[in-house]
């Protein structure tokens, strides 16, 4: 390969790596977007009666994850 090729493609590399970078920030981003609305949601529906065994068959999270979740947000879920 010579030296200009070799450039390109070094370039070209480079370029696929900031991309990928960004990607992943924004995908960060948008996780941390999800995670805040599904609280919010979790926290809403069972201040609103919500039962723990739906809040779990409906998100597929854990009871003592929900459970977390829901006492750091104020909600003391009865045991």
């Amino acid at each position: 390969m010579d030296l200009t090729a070799a450039v390109s493609e070094y370039r070209a590399a480079q370029a696929a790596l900031d991309d990928a970078k960004a990607a992943v920030v924004t995908s960060q981003d948008r996780l941390r977007t999800a995670r805040e609305t599904l609280t919010t949601s979790i926290v809403d529906a069972a201040r609103g009666g919500t039962r723990m065994r739906d809040l779990v068959a409906e998100t597929g999270l854990s009871r003592e994850w929900i459970r977390t979740l829901l006492r750091k947000n104020g909600v003391h879920p009865e045991d």
